[in-house]
């Protein structure tokens, strides 16, 4: 076993080479490593030893599953050929294989299968009569196998993990003792013994899976510093064991394309995987890099509605088939797998539809059984799934209408562009005054710098949004509230008709300075952060607007940004070519009430968009106001989130009422 450069291998299970010639250490000595590394091996895999176990009385069916796996890959390391090679460690194995013995006739799952208990009496047999690895080994994996069956233990998630969710319990649960990066070097594991476990050994981790780490997280190791974890539930316990199964792998560039389904993932060993896939070495071990390092789409959630009604569609027919405990089963599913997690989406939306969906799902699942007549369960059925419509209809995004996303676009760039523009003609004014023409191209290449900037950021932050494994609506409401802070802040404070003429005043003083000591990487400085800083807000801006719109909305942004950007230029032009005043102060007047709406609309969208993830609490104002182009929602948050903001603008536009700075024919 190896670690690549192309990715990184697991070994659950060490192969131990202990060593038997007598001359090269003492028999104490042979003794204490065998007993050492056993005790590591135990720590790291978190499978349990006899005392524990008994003292336990066996409390969890999972524990013969987990036994079984340990008993087929390491009963090699204690025996070979008839001979025991460590006493100690064949002692645990026989005592480990007792344990099986008795969860097999103490558990209801598996007590009643005379197949299961015959078999299991057979591998002890086995194990006490030093049978070979590899029968011993054969029997316990086609046991185990059983028991998963028997118990039906899940050996698979409902849905893929979110490794950057595991990654979150690991910071809070595991870090302290294995590491912030897994390996082992925790501050709190160093006094322990055996040493917390490196989730960055190739050789144990290549033939681990993550449903060998489910366990170990679910049952804990007894008798070691490894605890259970019961009140993570399952969904959590997956994530932190995909993401301990994602250590030490860089993520290849690629798609994600493989037959393996969720379980199979879920249950193989890396080993297995490799194994399972076609092509040359180094493009399977991209494809299991691709796999363990698996980052699904956060599900939107006419996702999570289409899972509930397929859910519930599968209950109706079990229940018409008299299926009962299925259809029971099935109900609850439909609950808890595609209502539940859009539950703050719903009751940001409308409250009283989440108490709703519940009492109906409640008489559905009562109403499944032989006495209740099948007319009532079917009415219960059509209800819910008017429900669910009613739901979608709530929840589906309200996009901002063309027409304003044009509108609040084209304000934007041309208010935040024209601004870029004056302090530029300013800039090449004062250079021709000077008659320092050489100097321009530094100016030039300052805002030219700046533009590509920013339309890097633009991408950046768009990719950004699209690869988050973050919710989205976190994101899109964290966006927005951002933009809505730009607005208020500078494109009102620092960016009024006063502060243009402060600007333009400083630039005139800088640049002349500049051109005294021919400092012309200052030029280009200056050009640079007068351009950017308009540049980053529009951008700010656009994002958040462009989030909020469809195909046609989009489109319709990039008419107001053409027509604005025709308009700076034609004014631009007719500036600097004829040196007449163009009506600023009018221009910035139109553009900043638009932004003053547009921050209004923000905010309500902003806040509704945290509410929907369950960052912002939701009280009902308990009127049926709504309207989503507006942003304005049915709960005290979002409508005192714009009063405030309304009530801002008043104030600044109050404090606005100063002297114009002197027009462009006068500055420049």
């Amino acid at each position: 076993m190896y670690c690549s450069s192309e990715g990184w291998t697991m070994h659950y299970c060490s192969e131990r080479n202990f060593s038997t010639e007598k001359n090269e250490e003492s028999k104490s000595l042979k003794f204490m490593k065998q007993y050492l590394s056993l005790m590591v091996f135990i720590t790291l895999f978190g499978f349990f030893n006899l005392k524990a176990a008994v003292a336990d009385e066996v409390k969890n069916p999972s524990i013969v599953v987990h036994l079984l796996d340990y008993l087929a890959k390491d009963y090699g390391g204690a025996v070979r050929n008839g001979k025991v090679l460590s006493k100690s460690e064949y002692q645990e194995q026989v005592e480990f294989s007792e344990i099986v013995g008795k969860a097999s006739r103490a558990y209801d799952e598996y007590k009643h299968d005379v197949a299961f208990v015959v078999g299991v009496d057979n591998l002890v047999l086995k194990i006490k009569n030093k049978a070979s690895a590899d029968e011993v080994s054969k029997l316990a994996r086609e046991l185990q196998t059983n028991a998963i069956s028997l118990a039906k233990i899940e050996i698979a998630p409902q849905d893929y993990p979110l490794v950057s969710e595991g990654q979150k319990i690991f910071a809070q649960n595991c870090a302290s003792c294995h590491g912030s990066s897994g390996m082992g070097d925790g501050l709190a594991g160093q006094a322990l013994n055996p040493k917390p476990a490196n989730f960055h050994e190739s050789e144990r981790q290549f033939a681990s899976s993550p449903f060998q780490y489910f366990n170990t997280i679910r049952l804990g190791v007894p008798g070691t510093a490894m605890p259970p974890f019961p009140s993570l539930s399952d969904k959590e316990i997956w994530s932190l064991a995909f993401f301990v199964k994602s250590l030490g792998y860089q993520k290849p560039e690629g798609k994600l394309s493989t037959e393996l389904s969720l379980k199979q993932v879920s249950s193989l060993k890396d080993e297995e995987i490799l194994k399972s896939l076609t092509g040359s070495e180094v493009e399977r071990k991209q494809i299991l890099a691709l796999i363990r390092t698996f980052e699904p789409a956060p599900k939107e959630g006419s996702q999570f509605l289409a899972i509930a009604r397929t859910h519930l569609n599968q209950s109706y027919d079990h229940f018409n088939r008299g299926e009962y405990e299925l259809a029971t089963s099935e109900s609850v599913k439909s609950y808890l797998q595609g209502i539940e997690p859009i539950e703050p989406k719903i009751k940001a939306n409308q409250a009283g539809l989440v108490e709703k969906i519940e009492a109906q799902m409640s008489a559905y699942r009562n109403s499944l059984n032989a006495a209740t007549a099948k007319d009532i369960a079917s009415k219960n059925y059509q209800s819910i799934m008017s429900t669910f419509t009613e739901i979608q209809n709530v929840t589906e995004a309200k996009m901002m209408s063309p027409q304003l996303a044009f509108t609040a676009a084209f304000a934007i760039f041309l208010r935040e562009g024209f601004e870029a523009v004056l302090i530029i003609i300013t800039l090449l004014g004062v250079i021709k005054a000077f008659g320092a023409k050489e100097a321009a191209k530094w100016v030039h290449f300052g805002w030219i710098s700046a533009l590509a900037l920013g339309a890097v950021v633009w991408f950046a932050s768009g990719l950004l949004l699209n690869m988050s494994g973050a919710s989205r609506e976190i994101m899109e409401g964290s966006i927005s509230l951002f933009a809505v802070v730009v607005l208020l802040y500078v494109g009102f404070w620092l960016h009024r008709q006063t502060e243009v003429g402060r600007w333009t005043k400083f630039v005139r003083e800088t640049l002349k300075e500049a051109l005294e000591k021919k400092s012309l990487i200052v030029l280009s400085s200056i050009s640079f952060m007068a351009v950017f800083r308009e540049a980053f807000e529009v951008v700010l801006f656009l994002r958040a607007i462009w989030n909020d719109v469809n195909a046609d909305g989009r489109a319709s942004v990039g008419e107001g940004v053409a027509l604005a950007f025709i308009l700076i230029f034609a004014f631009s032009y007719y500036a600097v070519r004829y040196s007449q005043k163009i009506p600023i102060k009018q221009l910035f007047n139109v553009s900043a009430a638009i932004m003053g709406i547009l921050s209004v609309i923000l905010v309500g969208k902003g806040i509704h968009s945290l509410q929907e993830a369950g960052i912002v609490g939701v009280k009902s104002i308990g009127l049926g106001l709504r309207v989503d182009l507006l942003g304005i929602f049915p709960s005290i948050q979002t409508v005192v989130a714009q009063l405030l903001i309304a009530a801002v603008l008043l104030i600044i536009w109050s404090l606005g009422k100063k002297p114009a700075a002197a027009p462009l024919g006068e500055t420049a």
